[in-house]
Order: C-alpha cells, then structure tokens, then sequence
C-alpha cells in the first residue's frame, strides 16, 4: 500500500487528550487516523453517527443560556 505524507490542523488541547487515550490502548495516532480513513473508504461514512445540533435545538440552548422562555415545576407531575 502506497503511503502518502499529508498535513492536518487540529484542536491543541483535543489532540493532547487523544494522543494520551490512544497510548493507553496502544495505538499510534498515526495508525488510528489510517483506520479512520478506511473505514470512510471502505463504508462510505464515518465510524459515528455526528451530533450536531439542528438551529432549533441551538436557539434553544442560547435560550436557556440566558434564562429566557424557562418554565419551572416543583413536581415531576406537574410537567
């Protein structure tokens, strides 16, 4: 299999915390980027299902985030 070197930007202190989980399970980030890209090219998606927020479920955070449209209950039954 022919290698190809190539370059990517990422997250500083993401990268850190996946370096540091790969070692503990003994693989080199290196091997674990080339089994991500097989499992794209062989499936033709991502080994994940993303959770990505839709724009109404973000209004809904920026919402709560700023205590706007909150609804309070003292009971579980009350909901």
């Amino acid at each position: 299999m022919e290698k190809e070197k190539t370059t990517f930007r990422l997250d500083a202190a993401a990268r850190r915390k996946a370096y540091e989980g790969l070692y503990q399970i003994d693989i080199k980030p290196n091997d674990a980027v080339n089994m991500f890209m097989h499992y794209i090219a062989t499936f033709g998606e991502l080994p994940f299902k993303p959770n990505i927020p839709n724009k109404e479920t973000l209004e809904t955070f920026k919402k709560t985030d700023e205590d706007q449209d909150l609804t309070h209950h003292n009971r579980v039954s009350d909901i």
